[in-house]
């Protein structure tokens, strides 16, 4: 089954200002590829990595139910540790359960452990401060003992 509408994929991050009159602007370049059936797709019209942009857009069209695409982002020049970015996959996925996640990891229906993350930051939100109050007291209660003890 042909699918009629391009799967179509955007990767997008913002970049630090450089210094005026630079030849090659783009201070964090993440490079964005995309394999499908073999053939491997760079982003903006473009036969190999796009240095210049920090938007980069990849279309794909003729993609079939059941197609496997393999998403890619490297990083090729960083001017700091890390750099964030945002990922946006568009096109007509059938009604499937969408498996975007990196190799290795789980999907957000897969892996969400959410509830027992507010679970426990409302019983440290709760217990904490209870065991500030406690100790205070307790302290108070000792020091006042002192030096009762000592008069």
């Amino acid at each position: 089954l042909l699918i009629p509408f391009p799967f179509s994929l955007h990767r997008v991050w913002v970049e630090e200002g450089s210094t005026p009159g630079c030849l090659n602007c783009v201070m964090n370049d993440l490079d964005l590829s995309v394999s499908l059936r073999g053939v491997t797709y760079f982003p903006n019209g473009r036969n190999g990595p796009d240095r210049v942009n920090s938007a980069e857009r990849v279309v794909i069209r003729g993609v079939q139910n059941g197609d496997i695409a393999t998403i890619t982002v490297n990083a090729y020049n960083l001017a700091k540790r890390s750099q964030n970015y945002a990922l946006v996959v568009t096109g007509c996925f059938g009604g499937t359960q969408n498996q975007l996640y990196a190799e290795g990891q789980c999907s957000e229906f897969e892996c969400d452990n959410s509830a027992s993350h507010r679970t426990r930051n409302i019983l440290l939100a709760i217990f904490v401060p209870l065991g500030v109050i406690l100790l205070c007291c307790v302290g108070g209660a000792i020091i006042r003992r002192r030096k009762n003890m000592s008069t």
